[in-house]
């Protein structure tokens, strides 16, 4: 028997208190304070270059926006297409759970490029928004139909929901690719703060019992006891009662550690006038350390049994795949130029500086 010592026992109540009724949860709690950091070190970032307070104003607008909308819709279309487009009126339901970061991310770098569309006055390439859509929706049904070749069955998965999943994202390259010098170099300052975000939200999936890794003989495991699956026994997908990794732990610190890194790099080097230096680290690390640690989580949606099974991956690590490319280029293209760039003003904003 394990000595009494070497594991957690983790009874927290994922309820704070109750409001007129209604209960108030701390994942709300520390998914709002994680927003009002990154919001905060933001803004310090654009008061710092001496920025137009009206671009910072607008960026948070936009980028809330984009979080929002593309967390919930990452939720529905990556990991449960089939359901909610079944149930639209069911995406709406944000208060029933279902948040994906992945979809999160995707989000607000649409709001970026939407801000900088604004900032800029540049016009949308509506030809290559077509052709990156097409190429996005051809990718995503052909990846579909291999997967189809490749298993017996795809229970979350169908020809449609893949496509539409590669649609989605060609336009999200199409955008990038139309801003590419005003998203990146917003998006150099915002990942610090979203950094920071991140560490606060995983501490609230910590408060609720949730993602969690399977079970471990370190010292640090945990018991989930509020959670019934951690009751089930492990041929059931279960955690059969024995202590766990605490995987929101291990990506709520590395997540501070890239905040720590991403300050430094900001403000003790000069790496923001190297347009992509600061999010290429920043994009590396954060999806290949969850690239890494999904290898220890517990599955999330049943679909994900096959593809381990087949692929040697889930959901969440191919969906990481992608960002970590997007990161290595970043990275690349900021280390091979010869002169640092100074003026991190776009030349042709349509908002003068008070």
């Amino acid at each position: 028997m394990l000595d009494m010592l070497s594991f957690i026992t983790w009874d927290v109540n994922p309820e704070a208190f109750s409001l007129f009724g209604r209960e108030i949860r701390w994942y709300g709690i520390l998914w709002a304070a994680g927003v009002l950091c990154t919001t905060i070190v933001v803004q310090k970032m654009y008061k710092s270059e001496k920025l137009p307070e009206k671009w910072f104003d607008s960026l948070f607008l936009y980028v809330l926006t984009g979080l929002v909308i593309g967390a919930r819709l990452g939720h529905c279309l990556f990991y449960d297409p089939v359901y909610y487009l079944s149930n639209p009126l069911k995406i709406l339901m944000v208060w029933e759970g279902g948040l994906a970061s992945h979809g999160g991310a995707i989000g607000m770098t649409i709001g970026v490029c939407l801000y900088s569309l604004k900032i800029t006055g540049q016009k949308m390439n509506w030809k290559h928004l077509g052709i990156f859509a097409l190429i996005g929706l051809v990718l995503g049904g052909l990846c579909q139909y291999i997967y189809g070749l490749t298993v017996s069955s795809s229970p979350s998965l169908g020809f449609g929901e893949s496509a539409f999943m590669g649609f989605l994202i060609g336009i999200c390259v199409s955008m990038v690719y139309t801003t590419r010098e005003m998203t990146v170099k917003t998006l150099d300052r915002l990942v610090v703060g979203v950094a920071i975000g991140a560490t606060s939200i995983r501490l609230g999936n910590l408060m609720n019992s949730e993602i969690y890794g399977g079970p471990t003989t370190l010292p640090w495991g945990f018991n989930f006891i509020r959670d019934p699956k951690w009751h089930q026994p492990l041929n059931m997908g279960g955690s059969g009662e024995l202590p766990c990794h605490p995987t929101q732990i291990y990506e709520a610190l590395f997540y501070l550690f890239l905040f720590g890194l991403g300050l430094y790099l900001y403000y003790k080097t000069n790496a923001r006038n190297r347009t992509g230096l600061i999010l290429g680290i920043s994009l590396i690390g954060i999806f290949f350390s969850r690239f890494c640690i999904e290898f220890i989580k517990n599955i999330q949606e049943p679909f994900e049994v096959e593809m381990i099974d087949t692929f040697g991956i889930n959901m969440g690590q191919l969906l990481s795949i992608p960002f970590v490319i997007w990161g290595i280029w970043l990275l690349y293209s900021a280390l091979t130029k010869k002169t640092p760039e100074v003026d991190t003003m776009p030349k042709n904003s349509n908002v003068k500086k008070k």
